[in-house]
């Protein structure tokens, strides 16, 4: 049985509108064209009927719709009378850029080594929006810095101290007393790193631009030119072993982030998410003492 498949003609029958399904399924229109041709041949009716207004499900097509939604849902009883340690929990997990840079691989590593049941997506974005998609239920976890706000409705279960840096090449050393125009170099606009350094560097009035580049290599690399500097979290410039780095100790400068697990309060302690969250904790190397 292709569960996959069955899900993918669900889609396509429900939504009937292949456009939509294609967006959402990362099929081509064409592709899902070819799709809706072997349904009707493997059952011999159609199940659209092409209309001026676009694609419109027929009676035999409604019924193929029941069955195969039925064939899910005994195929998800099938797996819960042999035991759910067979069937993989989905989790949709946020990360910011940097985290899941450093930790994303040991993730998927821990999983598989301990045979843990759970198919993990990742959503990669600041620690801002996923805040806001794990209120508004578009996510079901995060592992990023302390966002700003905090929701009624979420748990914030701080569980590492992250440190940063901000640095240049050894042989463009900057001196901000200047006031020279610098270019920052960050890797998500929208990170806690980026944002104590704009408020430094506004406070101290140093005239910068910054750019957001998605690749640490990259950010490495640029930092050869005059004038540049940038942002990163400790562990991920010494994953890099970048050897030509100049680290400035600014003051008044707060290179401490909290590092929190977010989710929703009615979670259950049992629950696919909290079983990832001591995966997680079990990879931290300083994890913080609770309060």
């Amino acid at each position: 049985m292709n569960i996959e498949e069955i899900a993918l003609k669900i889609e396509i029958l429900e939504r009937q509108n292949l456009s939509k399904s294609a967006e959402i399924t990362n099929y081509t229109q064409s592709a899902l064209t070819s799709k809706v041709k072997k349904m009707e041949t493997e059952i011999g009716q159609e199940v659209f009927k092409r209309t001026p207004q676009g694609l419109k499900i027929t009676n035999v097509g409604t019924q193929y719709l029941k069955f195969l939604k039925l064939m899910t849902q005994e195929y998800d009883e099938f797996l819960k009378e042999i035991g759910s340690a067979q069937t993989n929990s989905k989790i949709n997990f946020g990360t910011s850029h940097t985290t899941i840079k450093i930790y994303g691989a040991s993730i998927m590593n821990a999983l598989q080594i301990n045979n843990i049941p759970l198919d993990v997506d990742f959503t990669v974005e600041s620690s801002t929006s996923l805040n806001e998609k794990i209120h508004n239920a578009e996510a079901d976890c995060a592992l990023t810095s302390n966002p700003i706000k905090h929701y009624p409705d979420l748990n914030y279960d701080r569980i590492a101290l992250e440190t940063f840096e901000v640095i240049s090449n050894n042989s463009h050393i900057i001196s901000f007393e200047k006031g020279s125009p610098i270019t920052l170099l960050v890797l998500s606009r929208g990170c806690m790193y980026t944002r104590a350094m704009v408020e430094w560097l506004n406070k101290n009035q140093v005239p910068f631009t910054m750019k957001e580049i998605k690749s640490v290599s990259s950010i490495l690399d640029f930092l050869q030119i005059d004038n540049t500097i940038a942002v990163l979290n400790t562990k991920l410039i010494d994953l890099y072993n970048y050897s030509n780095i100049h680290y400035y100790n600014l003051p008044q400068l707060n290179k401490i982030i909290e590092t929190v697990f977010i989710y929703k309060k009615n979670e259950s302690q049992q629950s696919p998410i909290f079983q990832l969250k001591h995966v997680i904790e079990s990879l931290l190397e300083y994890p913080i003492e609770r309060s």
